[in-house]
């Protein structure tokens, strides 16, 4: 199986013109060989002349001829240059002068088209009060309005018969016990007595049970907190002590027993508050 080649920078290719070497190649060597001849020309000193005309004469060799990882060294040394001399933390700072296009704007109503809008709404009104309906009164209506809010005072029981021998002045009939509902009391029937169910955050809870048991623990009510969280019960109780027992249909909240005094009068409302789990 044959080996396949490894990959290698192409991007950066030069075609090699002189000989072996690229152009690149060529003008590092010509350069340092002149340097390294100037160096060796200018320092007097017999021995260091010598050496530092090796040093950059192996200097220009490695830049033309070393590359690390496809990188030449030139490279190498450019990017370790702008890494010590580039910060090291960068800092963002909005400085965007806007556009000159959104610059010194101003909008002005366009008075043509203010006036159309007025004309419009004045046109409309002339055309509501000239579609107007006229109201054709019904009499027959008004006659049956008239006798439903006519005063009841006028209404009167005259005895059935004028012969009895008895006479009897007219009774007059109440109009307030007239327009009293059929099965209606005079007076609005008040609870016996009333409760409120809240949290610790005073939220009312719609939905509890409250279970209302006497000295033997027997049930003697079962309650509900509408939606407002008010539990009420309208039939009296004997008076004594009763035990309130709470409970959530959905169990997010928790209550105690609590141990209430009932009256045959409770003007008071129970309040009771939940017991939040920790």
């Amino acid at each position: 199986m044959e080996q396949h080649p490894i990959p290698r920078q192409i991007t950066s290719f030069e075609y090699k013109l002189i000989g072996f070497m690229t152009l690149k190649q060529f003008i590092y060597l010509v350069i340092f060989i002149l340097l390294a001849y100037t160096v060796y020309a200018v320092f007097p000193i017999p021995l260091l002349n010598i050496l530092l005309a090796i040093g950059v004469g192996l200097l220009g060799i490695g830049l033309a001829f070393v590359p690390i990882n496809d990188r030449p060294l030139d490279v190498w040394i450019r990017n370790f240059w702008r890494r010590l001399t580039s910060p090291t933390q960068y800092f963002y700072h909005k400085n965007n002068p806007p556009i000159s296009i959104f610059q010194n704007l101003y909008f002005v109503a366009d008075p043509h088209r203010v006036v159309a809008h007025v004309e419009s709404a004045k046109m409309l009104s002339k055309y509501l009060a000239s579609t107007k309906q006229v109201m054709i009164p019904n009499m027959r209506k008004q006659q049956i309005q008239k006798t439903v809010i006519s005063p009841l005072n006028t209404l009167r029981v005259f005895p059935p018969s004028k012969g009895s021998g008895s006479t009897s002045k007219p009774m007059l009939v109440n109009p307030a016990a007239l327009t009293q509902p059929v099965g209606s009391s005079s007076g609005e029937k008040k609870p016996f007595f009333v409760g409120e169910i809240k949290n610790n955050k005073h939220i009312s809870l719609p939905g509890i049970l409250i279970y209302v048991k006497d000295i033997n623990n027997t049930p003697v009510r079962l309650l509900k907190t509408n939606p407002h969280g008010i539990f009420a019960t309208y039939n009296p109780l004997p008076m004594g002590e009763y035990s309130f027992e709470m409970k959530d249909p959905k169990n997010i909240y928790f209550f105690d027993t609590m141990k209430i005094q009932i009256k045959n009068t409770n003007k008071d409302n129970i309040e009771i508050m939940s017991r939040e789990m920790l």
